[in-house]
């Protein structure tokens, strides 16, 4: 699999909050739910890094199976390896006292519920326990760990790992008189939570740099394509009198040593050793059909590539009907814009009528039809020739919702600066077969870290981020994070909808 560069989460002027917070005798229910917010955030961000960690470590696995980069991977695969352990064993530690701060703050199993505001549970727990000194003796020591597995690694990362253990200034500028002082005295058990999920986020950071340094100083090889043909192919194989198709040619470049994967309809097929495949396939159903072939290679700069394609053929029928829909055996609610599906029978284009239940269809020519349904659920398209009626059934859906994307990207880490040049929220559909528009209504934006020192948030209309929304976004510095949450769009059948929240890590 190919290994982006994805979100490093650095979590910085996090205790700008904290700080704040301790100013009153009385913690504000604004911060405390601000906190919330944050924390839970923090969470959603380690969930995503131990996802991408564990399949960064995984790939590593898989090139040591490779003969083209087992030596490479011999060597970084010990030490990948090595950190991630590391890491497993002081994130674990860190979440185990998070639930023993919990169960200080007045737990109660009833409703999963505790004291967020609860002052004493951090000082009783951390101070009192000896909790906090021991955090910091794992955190020193998980640095100094990961640091020494190879010299390499402490050459690359002395400077710039993310992970800061000395104690934050006060206000005035001075130390506090200890690390644990510093972060846990008097400090809201939501907000004690907060920090702890900080240090997670740091050890899960330091773990995917690490991890990623040696995935990159693996590999790969590069790819000669010493194989060429020809390659030619039509649209369709069978057409009725006067309809057009398409023929199509050119010439490929195959690599006898590259050996892509390569399926046919789900099936695996063997590559010969100019590294083609081929397969029978034995014609089903009636009218349209589609053969799906899933290519996976490495191109001459050694990036592995997957790519999909369709290949249309369609299967006459000597009497009776055929229907089928050109876009999966599903059509979609869309409004104005089209489902196409294919209609033939014995006879000739020109005797076809159809209709359909709960929807319309219109005829464009010679077997192609477009259908337009309205109604959700399973309906009927009728198909007359020569006055006889042969129904064949559908299932009709609503468009799945689309994915939010600033540019090209759905969250993550971001330039800041290329952030900023995108000026507002996109919304698109993934992996779906229609390019089905959709329009944006609303938003909220909220901000953390970097130029942002307490938690902002503020709504907008429209995609372009306009007024409050847009002053976040020129505050917004390296090490910042934005969110973007209550997102609404509407697509081409008129619905709003809410859609996933996403969140990107300014650098």
């Amino acid at each position: 699999m190919a290994l982006p560069k994805e979100p490093r989460q650095k979590m910085i002027n996090m205790m700008y909050l904290v700080l704040t917070a301790m100013l009153a005798l009385n913690v504000s229910a604004e911060i405390l739910n601000a906190f919330k917010v944050v924390n839970n955030s923090i969470k959603n961000s380690n969930d995503a890094l131990t996802t991408q960690n564990k399949a960064i470590i995984a790939d590593i696995a898989a090139k040591a199976a490779q003969k083209e980069t087992a030596a490479k991977a011999a060597i970084w695969q010990p030490i990948a390896a090595k950190v991630a352990a590391y890491a497993n064993e002081t994130y674990d530690y860190v979440e185990d006292l998070k639930q023993k701060l919990i169960h200080e703050a007045h737990f109660n199993p009833a409703d999963s519920s505790f004291k967020i505001d609860d002052l004493d549970a951090a000082i009783r727990l951390m101070g009192n326990q000896g909790k906090g000194d021991e955090l910091h003796k794992k955190l020193i020591d998980f640095k100094n760990n990961v640091l020494n597995v190879d010299p390499s690694i402490k050459k690359e990362f002395e400077s710039k790992l993310p992970m800061n253990l000395e104690p934050p200034k006060s206000e005035a500028g001075n130390m506090n008189n200890s690390w644990t002082d510093a972060y846990f005295h008097m400090t809201p058990a939501i907000a004690a939570l907060t920090i702890l999920g900080k240090f997670q986020n740091d050890i899960k950071n330091s773990e995917n740099d690490i991890v990623t340094y040696c995935a990159d100083q693996i590999g790969a090889v590069a790819v000669r394509y010493d194989k060429t043909g020809v390659i030619a192919g039509a649209n369709s194989t069978y057409v009725m009198p006067g309809e057009k198709f398409t023929v199509y040619a050119g010439v490929g470049a195959f690599s006898s040593a590259a050996q892509p994967t390569i399926t046919i309809n789900g099936k695996s097929v063997s590559v010969d050793k100019d590294g083609k495949a081929s397969s029978d396939i034995i014609a089903g159903g009636s009218g349209k059909q589609t053969v799906k072939v899933n290519v996976s290679y490495k191109d001459q700069d050694g990036k592995l590539i997957n790519e999909v394609k369709d290949i249309d053929y369609t299967v006459g029928t000597p009497s009776g009907v055929a229907v089928s829909a050109d876009k999966m055996n599903v059509l979609y609610i869309m409004g104005n814009t089209p489902n196409p599906i294919t209609i033939s029978g014995g006879s000739g284009s020109e005797k076809i009528n159809a209709t359909m239940t709960g929807g319309s269809i219109k005829h464009v020519q010679g077997s192609s039809f477009e259908a337009y349904p309205t109604t959700p659920g399973e309906q009927t398209v009728n198909v007359v020739i020569d006055g006889k009626t042969t129904a064949k059934k559908f299932r009709v859906k609503y468009l799945p919702d689309p994915a939010a994307f600033i540019g090209t990207k759905s969250g993550g880490s971001m330039p800041s600066a290329e952030f900023k040049v995108m000026g507002g929220l996109i919304a698109k559909l993934v992996n779906c077969e229609f390019e089905a528009p959709f329009k944006v209504l609303s938003y909220k934006i909220g901000a953390l870290g970097g130029g942002v020192g307490s938690y902002t948030q503020a709504s907008n209309d429209g995609n372009r981020w306009t007024g409050a929304a847009e002053a976040i976004i020129k505050k917004a510095t390296p090490g910042t994070i934005v969110y973007f949450d209550d997102i609404r769009v509407v697509g081409p059948d008129g619905r709003p909808r809410p859609i996933t929240p996403i969140f990107f890590n300014l650098k």
